[in-house]
């Protein structure tokens, strides 16, 4: 009489599919291209200091030229393209993992900024823009006498 029917089989058929499919998501063999999004989102610290608002962005192999910054009301929006300056159609890739292409990241600002004051700076992968806080005007009261009618 025949034992129980292994679940192996069915977990190597399992295995084969998913190989399969993950094949086709990234275009082939291991060492190929990696899913890369189609507008990539770099990562950011965003910190205050008494005057600035401050944003540091990881955004490597960029020119500080080819990037666009907006900001409307408290929020900040930069854009840009992040090319490979390495690409040779001789070239074999045995690992492609570095993702190029558009970018684009839009973040909510801690503060009010004067985008007309804004310093932006490139160095070693780093986008840093330096916004200063809008001055507020102080308060002031104004003492209004208002007449009162006698009926």
């Amino acid at each position: 009489m025949p034992g129980p029917k292994s679940p192996f089989p069915e977990f190597q058929r399992l295995q084969a599919y998913m190989d399969e499919m993950w094949a086709r998501l990234t275009g082939g063999q291991l060492g190929g291209p990696r899913f890369c999004p189609p507008i990539l989102e770099p990562p950011v610290d965003v910190y205050e200091t008494s005057d600035e608002v401050v944003v540091l962005a990881e955004v490597a192999g960029i020119s500080g030229e080819d990037v666009e910054v907006a900001v409307e009301g408290d929020r900040l929006t930069f854009r840009g393209e992040k090319n490979d300056r390495h690409a040779d159609p001789n070239h074999r890739h045995s690992q492609m993992e570095i993702c190029y292409g558009l970018f684009e990241r839009s973040l909510d600002l801690p503060a009010e900024v004067d985008i007309e004051g804004m310093q932006v700076s490139y160095a070693d992968g780093f986008l840093k823009l330096i916004l200063p806080k809008r001055q507020r005007q102080a308060s002031r009261q104004v003492r209004i006498n208002v007449p009162v009618r006698k009926a």
